[in-house]
């Protein structure tokens, strides 16, 4: 396994976490809003685990919740450069070498925001909604080689970016969005991805499973 982040201290730290349960992780500090920093990473996470059947991109950063009129273009860069582009980046990098591998499966984290307006977050729902067609399109270009590709579309979880939110009533609205009553774990996410990575989801790709207690319904 290898871990892939732009926080060396806090990525190794998590690698080290694992392997103390004795899961072997490689953490490999990078930008993957910089092509050349993705790729590198994707190339040293192939070259010493010795090979890629399995990708998961889940980078990334939200901005100012503004009107579309009154979003800074600085800020509109940077989460389409990290959410966007940047899942490009890598799945750019990855591709050639999983059909080298004989096929492998890929999974994009996405948003909820991807299929509903969020007023006021648009630079956001923008990049998500991207991530999904461009995993369509790998998975249509890339099927043949025996590589899937599907999105994975949270509804709102209670670690991450939520952690800012502390205000009782703003997480009290956040919470009623989901018919489940509650914000989504972290690692229900991580259940899905894995389930989407394996082989129990070998008939499946092109498509977005969302996990959001319901939020879409």
């Amino acid at each position: 396994m290898a871990l892939v982040a732009r926080d060396a201290d806090r990525l190794r730290a998590l690698a080290g976490e694992l392997e103390g349960k004795g899961e072997g992780a490689l953490a490999v500090p990078a930008d993957v809003a910089r092509a050349e920093e993705a790729a590198e990473a994707v190339s040293r996470a192939h070259g010493e685990l010795g090979g890629l059947d399995a990708l998961v991109n889940a980078a990334a950063v939200d901005c100012e919740w503004v009107p579309t009129g009154e979003m800074p273009i600085e800020s509109w860069d940077t989460t389409i450069a990290v959410n966007l582009s940047g899942a490009f980046y890598v799945c750019r990098a990855a591709l050639p070498l999983m059909v080298a591998g004989g096929g492998g499966a890929i999974v994009n984290l996405t948003s909820v925001a991807a299929h509903r307006v969020w007023p006021d977050d648009v630079a956001y729902s923008v990049s998500k909604s991207g991530v999904e067609m461009l995993t369509r399109t790998i998975a249509v270009e890339y099927g043949s080689h025996g590589i899937r590709a599907n999105a994975l579309a949270p509804g709102v979880i209670d670690a991450g970016m939520t952690d800012a939110v502390r205000v009782a009533q703003e997480r009290a609205r956040l919470t009623a969005m989901h018919p489940l009553g509650r914000m989504g774990r972290a690692d229900e996410v991580a259940e899905a991805a894995l389930w989407l990575v394996s082989e129990a989801s070998s008939f499946t790709t092109g498509t977005t499973l969302a996990v959001d207690g319901g939020f879409l319904a």
